[in-house]
């Protein structure tokens, strides 16, 4: 029989969900405020954890927090339980580590299909840890049937984390555009780095156990695939392929962020609008088989259209919105792109890569 660890400050909420759960054939243990509650986890081992957002002295976030640090009781699959859902909490939640949010009032129906969801979940994924291989973990992660870890839908502008932030999972992007943002002391927004399908955001901050140096933004509607770090951990640990693996992403993100770095430093505006124009077209329309190590001369073939706000393109590029506007206008005046509206079409590739050299 499954002991899921119910933590609520009110009595009669908190006892009308044991009730739902028992009836389900669970066992509960019921904890009345977040100190106690944490001892509870520590001491009865909970399969599943459904705790209050809002109480008194140590709160579900405190909570959470607590929980996640500790070894024991860091994969324990976590519900909030919260009176109202903003975009903020569900972001804060999150980079906590939260599997789901159930919103009170509670339906029966919502509760136990969470429940019994999670549960599901955490042992595909204790399947999956023991015995991964860097093959297994990729397909899981592609597959949504096969993928043990919590697979969320964001939308266009949601933030995934934002500077200053502390981690707690690996975000793996399923499908979706996500932009990587710094702002300086002015308040001017530069995109650092574009991510896409089949990539991971928030790996070195995450890997360092340090807030976040940058923010994460949704440029077009995602699905996102969440792993937990203690899970992230257990697995760069335990398996030398999977550990391999990141490295070496880590070391092509280095390798590329320093190579825009200088091109921004030191090449005009003109080279650095082409090159804005070409990255996102590689990185999002023509995905070659292996981006970390194919030339972006070898993987473009065909001219789609890219859709990109101008504000974007700006923060892309580092220069202002006017300028990268009038330098995409004298690109079309020569016929090597199309505009219209948000939409870029690429006219003359190759002219436009003899401009970016």
């Amino acid at each position: 029989m499954k002991t899921i660890l119910v933590i609520e400050d009110k009595k009669e909420v908190r006892e009308n969900i044991a009730e739902m759960l028992k009836l389900a054939r669970y066992e509960v243990v019921q904890a009345s405020d977040g100190r106690q509650g944490v001892a509870l986890a520590r001491s009865t081992d909970p399969d599943l954890i459904l705790c209050d957002i809002m109480m008194p002295e140590l709160d579900g976030y405190g909570v959470l927090h607590i929980l996640s640090k500790d070894p024991n009781t860091a994969r324990t699959p976590f519900i909030f339980l919260t009176a109202k859902v903003d975009q903020h909490q569900i972001r804060s939640g999150m980079n906590l580590g939260a599997d789901d949010y159930l919103t009170k009032p509670i339906d029966d129906i919502d509760l136990l299909a969470a429940v019994e969801l999670r549960l599901k979940k955490a042992g595909q994924m204790q399947q999956h840890v023991d015995q991964p291989g860097l093959t297994g973990f990729l397909n899981a992660l592609r597959q949504v049937q096969a993928c043990p870890y919590s697979t969320f839908r964001y939308a266009k502008k949601q933030v995934l984390y934002a500077e200053g932030d502390t981690p707690a999972n690996l975000y793996y992007i399923r499908s979706g555009q996500v932009k990587h943002t710094k702002t300086d002391a002015s308040a001017n927004v530069f995109i650092t780095a574009l991510a896409g399908k089949g990539d991971f955001v928030g790996l070195p901050d995450l890997l360092q156990d340090t807030p976040y140096t940058e923010s994460a933004e949704v440029l077009h509607d995602a699905e996102i695939c969440l792993i937990p770090q203690a899970e992230l951990l257990t697995l760069l640990t335990s398996h030398a392929d999977i550990g391999a693996y990141f490295m070496r992403l880590l070391a092509s993100e280095v390798k590329q962020r320093n190579e825009r770095l200088l091109k921004l430093a030191y090449q005009p505006v003109r080279k650095r609008v082409v090159e804005a124009l070409l990255l996102v077209y590689r990185k999002f329309y023509s995905l070659p088989d292996d981006p970390i190590n194919t030339p972006l001369e070898q993987d473009i073939s065909s001219t789609p259209f890219m859709t990109l706000s101008r504000e974007n393109w700006a923060q892309l590029v580092g220069a202002s919105m006017e300028t990268v506007i009038r330098v995409l206008s004298d690109l079309r005046a020569e016929g090597m792109i199309k505009l219209s509206g948000n939409q870029i079409t690429l006219l003359d590739i190759d002219r436009l890569l003899r401009l970016k050299h």
